[in-house]
């Protein structure tokens, strides 16, 4: 959607968005995720950087066509295996 994201360094998260680049990753704390936020809200420069940059790397990495490829590798690998 090419909206700048705030999320928690728990789980796949971190795999995901890329601090800095593609969002920002905050402990799992309110301090640290109301300063995350607190830095969006404070830079539209920032917000419009992230949200570009976050919805580039969707379009190229979680294309259907990508992500057909990926499964039939998957199958692939599993039959001859």
């Amino acid at each position: 959607m090419g909206k700048p994201v705030v999320a928690t360094r728990v789980g796949g998260l971190p795999e995901l968005v890329r601090h800095g680049e593609t969002g920002i990753l905050a402990d799992l704390s309110a301090a640290s995720l109301a300063h995350a936020l607190d830095e969006l809200l404070a830079s539209a420069d920032l917000r419009g950087r992230l949200g570009h940059a976050a919805r580039t790397l969707a379009r190229q990495q979680y294309a259907p066509e990508r992500m057909a490829r990926h499964v039939e590798a998957v199958y692939a690998r599993v039959l001859a295996g």
